[in-house]
């Protein structure tokens, strides 16, 4: 019988802290712990942002901060810890750093956390990569749907004359969301079951975000977009992918829309099938979810540098290559796929990489290894 409890408070996203879930669960799969999922209302308002090493705060919740809470059963030691998967590494929850003992942050950098009054400094640690998942042996998802949508209805009262209008708004957003999560896939899948021989494809299938306002969406299309053109005018039939078909990629850049299955599991599949992946940054310099998928599959990794501060660096020339400018990409695609052992070393050691840093088994038992060790 295990001595570590952890209770789950119903979160305000379930999407992203699907990740941390789904480690949890697995973890008690093998009796290394003991989950308890609770339902929680609570608000947990407040938000931290760094603008030009400059504090300001908000009142608005942080919602893809979740919480938990770790007590040792056999001490009786109790430990509140949060993980944060937002994407800006310069927002941070104002309820976690002041009720938690540790805030998990998965987009981390030194150089905006230094930022932040000592006392908060302290609580907060490298996540980690994550990507989104399901465990069969999660439990309690009643609960779940129960708590996110009576949350996110507190969270839009106010009575006023837009209440009604409101309401049906953030309904069919949370119905929305509920439908995406169910979509998510068991960490099995990403089981490798048997090597991909004499393939040589390359892939790049990326999204567009819903709009152009900001500076940084329009700079990430137009990266992605060179990319893709690049990528079909050198190597042809032999790249994958393109833009997944959108409302702003089919108006902005309809020559370069993928023309293969986009769904959650296919393309998985299309990893699975590839032997060159392409990674390029996230919303706000954000480590996107390729990333960990490019890893879990032991793929050859060309990737943009990643700003993000992990627990265990990735390294350029062991588990990936990594590229500066643009032009460095062809130039390092063509290297991989002339140099076989050099490939055969990229692949080993992403897939080694995967199952022990970035497998929400593997981090989550670190997480939980750690705060105990701190607290002995």
């Amino acid at each position: 019988m295990s001595q570590i409890l952890i209770n789950i408070f119903t979160p305000q996203e379930l999407n992203h802290s699907s990740y941390i879930q789904t480690g949890l669960f697995e973890l008690e799969k093998e009796s290394f712990l003991k989950t308890k999922v609770k339902l929680s209302f609570s608000k947990r308002l407040g938000t931290i942002r760094i603008e030009e090493k400059k504090i300001t705060e908000t009142q608005q919740p942080h919602p893809k901060t979740s919480f938990y809470q770790l007590i040792d059963t056999k001490s009786g030691k109790t430990i509140n810890f949060a993980t944060d998967l937002y994407d800006a590494s310069t927002s941070f929850s104002k309820y976690a750093l002041e009720h938690c003992d540790y805030v998990f942050k998965r987009n981390f950098e030194a150089k905006h956390i230094e930022v932040l009054p000592i006392e908060y400094q302290k609580k907060i640690v490298s996540l980690g990569l994550t990507f989104g998942c399901h465990s069969a042996s999660k439990k309690a998802w009643h609960k779940f749907f129960i708590g996110f949508v009576l949350t996110n209805i507190r969270l839009n009262l106010k009575f006023d004359s837009y209440f009604v209008t409101r309401l049906k708004k953030k309904l069919k957003l949370v119905d929305s969301h509920w439908k995406f999560i169910n979509t998510s896939r068991l960490i099995e899948s990403f089981e490798v079951k048997s090597a991909i021989e004499n393939n040589q494809d390359i892939l790049f299938q990326t999204r567009c975000f819903a709009s152009e306002e900001q500076k940084d969406v329009q700079e990430i299309h137009l990266q992605r977009y060179r990319i893709i053109q690049s990528l079909r005018e050198r190597f042809g039939n032999q790249f994958k992918g393109g833009f997944i078909p959108s409302e702003v990629a089919q108006s902005k850049y309809p020559k370069a829309l993928t023309n293969l299955p986009t769904d959650p599991e296919s393309y998985l599949t299309l990893v699975k099938n590839s032997k060159v992946v392409i990674y390029t940054r996230g919303l706000i310099y954000s480590p996107a979810w390729k990333m960990a998928e490019y890893l879990s599959q032991g793929k050859v990794i060309i990737a943009e540098k990643l700003t993000t501060e992990l627990p265990v660096p990735l390294e350029n020339g062991r588990e990936v290559l990594f590229f500066q400018e643009e032009n460095e990409l062809i130039p390092l695609i063509e290297k991989v796929l002339e140099d076989s052992q050099l490939s055969k070393t990229l692949s080993q050691n992403a897939k080694k990489y995967f199952e022990t840093h970035v497998h929400p088994k593997a981090n989550m038992r670190r997480i939980i290894t750690f705060m105990l060790d701190q607290n002995t």
